[in-house]
């Protein structure tokens, strides 16, 4: 178990460094693209069209890729005021149930992500003319995000869980 949850961590090392990389272009193409729709609207007075679709797309991915670090980091709204006031044993029994749980539903968003980039690949965007697929394969991968975050959790909760074996 040791093992698996130090080779999770160099990992995820390079997951996160990507991660917040990307996630820094992305936000600098959406922050320049809302700056290029202001000054083309309101100081030329000749709007840009390009600029409000660039940044719903890179927005979209934002949101998955800056989720995914959340996750990661534990930020995420939880309502703990039920699980808080269980006794220790259960409090941790109901924390791998979670785990398991969103596990599931993050191999589902991967799935499905899949699928649903796949049927609007032949879709084009209004403006920019690109492959809806650009778009929609935020959806698998920030799931697989999700999934290697939460896979990353449950193995280090497993290993405090059982002992370090």
């Amino acid at each position: 178990m040791k093992r698996i949850v130090a080779a999770l961590g160099v990992i995820d090392r390079a997951v996160t460094r990507w991660a917040m990389r990307f996630l820094a272009c992305l936000m600098g193409g959406m922050t320049t693209a809302i700056v290029l729709a202001i000054i083309s609207r309101f100081i030329i007075k000749v709007p840009m069209p390009w600029t409000e679709e660039v940044a719903r797309y890179l927005m979209i991915w934002a949101a998955f890729i800056a989720g995914s670090l959340g996750l990661k980091r534990g930020v995420h709204v939880g309502i703990v005021f039920v699980v808080n006031r269980l006794p220790w044993d259960l409090r941790r029994w109901v924390s791998l149930i979670a785990k398991f749980s969103v596990l599931f539903f993050f191999i589902v968003v991967i799935l499905e992500g899949f699928r649903m980039t796949m049927f609007v690949s032949t879709q084009l965007s209004p403006v920019l003319r690109i492959s809806m697929a650009w778009v929609y394969s935020a959806l698998p991968v920030g799931g697989i995000l999700f999934l290697f975050y939460t896979v990353q959790s449950l193995f280090e909760d497993l290993k405090n869980f059982f002992g370090n074996r």
